[in-house]
């Protein structure tokens, strides 16, 4: 049985912008102990409260539920390894289409772009036709985009398919955490959606191995980077069809009609029997498009999504610099790099970005398992107690990278300064996301469209500046400016956050619509 101080501590009562009472998991828990007690796991309360649904993902079994999120992740990864296989081959690229590599760097990373507005179409499009019907899709549009590029004549006709390419695979970015979130209980999720937020950090830098590989065999070529990636997009598509069943469950329409579940069921329709299953809601949850598609609007709105995105996004921007960059330095002097060996450049950040996973998804989880032992109030500001790594060798990392750059004459240097760059930021990742999906748990894929938007809207702009940067100042006060703008911003945002963060939250109140 769950005491009293459990009940209390379950979720902060705030009022949301109507004037309503906060909707969150502490209804969950107040609706399902009307009707008896908290169900546990062990001498953890689960959050949210599962219905007694066999079809409500939190009920689903637990090899169910790691399949559903392996293919979301998969997708999430060989989606954006598809856009980043290209990058090793900018040179290859200028010469193919007979323009400069500077104009050819533009192939690389405009898919970035759409990684940042898809997501406006694809989030408010899954509340009326539910997350699955719309994964499906994008995985299509991506299959369609990557063939374009690797077929394209022009310059022109390649442009076109990365902007197709990245529209389909912005998807996965965007409604990935938001599908985990639907799935796993709060003790779970710091972990769960690491793997996801993993497959996306690491996505670049094994498409450049990869790509490296692919374009430095003269009989393949670049365009076989595309044809290959193009495989692995169309598994994911099978996996999908398989193993990842419609996530959005409405509870509160469940409980309201109180389902039987015992009786027999009608026949099922022609698109359930594919697992396309629209989502049905409340009348008073049942918006038009327009309305859904001004809500991630609205989430700027709220103090503790824009701060966390924004710092995250300044963190976030060298990101894509540095991949951009890595081929016009490494394959320059002193380094004269082969296509292979400007591919190879990307272990450093796979293996910063995997010891920064090992790091972040276990230690946030603790962090929220030891407060619900203890019988704790809840808070999500909690989550950053294991942001602090991030502050250190995200900048840390920029410096090592510029200064060896410009200063030394060793490879290893820079690749190591990279490798501890991109540690920082797949911590960063990772806390900063769960963390939003626990502060607005039923604006999950809003929320996490405005972090989205921040982290690639921010990066997509870096290489139209950082080469002039380069050539001004050098690569020491290049790196090191926005080393420093990683710290500046660090206490006016994820310090205000740990600070004051549920005084913050408590006075813009709970988004007043939700569609789940």
């Amino acid at each position: 049985m769950a005491t009293k101080v459990e009940m209390d501590h379950l979720e902060d009562q705030a009022p949301n912008r109507e004037g309503k009472a906060a909707t969150t998991d502490s209804q969950d828990a107040s609706d399902s102990s009307t009707n008896g007690a908290l169900k546990m796991r062990g001498d953890i309360v689960l959050m949210p409260q599962p219905s007694d649904d066999p079809n409500d993902p939190l009920n689903w079994s637990s090899f169910r539920k790691h399949m559903a999120m392996s293919t979301i992740s998969y997708l999430a990864f060989v989606c954006y390894m598809a856009v980043t296989s290209l990058v090793p081959g900018t040179l290859q690229l200028a010469e193919t289409f007979g323009t400069t590599k500077y104009i050819a760097v533009y192939l690389g990373n405009t898919p970035v772009a759409l990684y940042a507005v898809g997501p406006f179409l694809w989030s408010p499009l899954s509340h009326f036709v539910g997350r699955r019907p719309v994964l499906l899709l994008a995985n299509l549009i991506s299959v369609v985009g990557t063939i374009v590029v690797a077929s394209a004549p022009s310059y022109g006709a390649c442009m076109v398919g990365r902007v197709i390419q990245g529209l389909g695979g912005s998807a996965f970015w965007t409604l990935g955490p938001a599908s985990i979130g639907d799935i796993f209980f709060r003790h779970e999720k710091g972990k769960k959606v690491g793997t996801s937020t993993l497959a996306i950090v690491v996505s670049p830098f094994a498409g450049g191995i990869i790509g490296g590989a692919v374009i430095n065999n003269k009989s393949l070529g670049w365009r076989w980077s595309q044809w290959i990636s193009l495989i692995f997009i169309a598994t994911g598509l099978v996996m999908q069809i398989v193993f990842l069943p419609e996530t959005i469950y409405v509870r509160d329409l469940t409980r309201a009609n109180h389902v039987d579940h015992s009786q027999p069921t009608l026949q099922p329709t022609f698109w359930a029997r594919y697992g396309i299953r629209i989502p049905k809601r409340n009348p008073d949850k049942r918006h038009s498009f327009m309305y859904l598609f001004t809500r991630p609007f609205v989430m700027f709105t709220y103090p503790a999504v824009f701060l966390a995105s924004f710092w995250f996004g300044i963190t976030y921007m060298l990101h894509v610099g540095i991949t951009a960059e890595i081929p016009l330095i490494f394959e320059a002097e002193p380094y004269n790099f082969s296509v292979l060996g400007v591919g190879l450049t990307a272990f450093s950040g796979l293996i910063g970005a995997l010891i920064g996973e090992a790091y972040a998804g276990p230690a946030i989880d603790l962090i929220a398992r030891r407060c619900l032992r203890q019988g704790k109030e809840w808070r999500p500001e909690m989550r950053f107690k294991a942001i602090w790594p991030a502050l250190v060798s995200a900048p840390l990392g920029l410096l090592m990278f510029g200064v060896s750059i410009q200063f030394g004459s060793s490879w290893v240097t820079p690749l190591v300064g990279q490798g501890i760059y991109i540690f920082g930021v797949e911590i960063a990742t990772t806390v900063i996301q769960t963390y939003l999906l626990e502060s607005y748990p039923r604006q999950g894929a809003e929320a996490s469209l405005v972090f989205n938007l921040a982290r690639n809207l921010l990066s997509y702009t870096t290489p139209f500046f950082v080469p002039k940067m380069l050539a001004q100042i050098n690569f020491s006060a290049t790196f090191g400016i926005f080393a420093a703008l990683i710290v500046f911003f660090f206490p006016l945002c994820i310090g205000t956050l740990i600070w004051r963060g549920k005084a913050i939250r408590e006075r813009s109140g709970e988004p007043g619509w939700s569609r789940d």
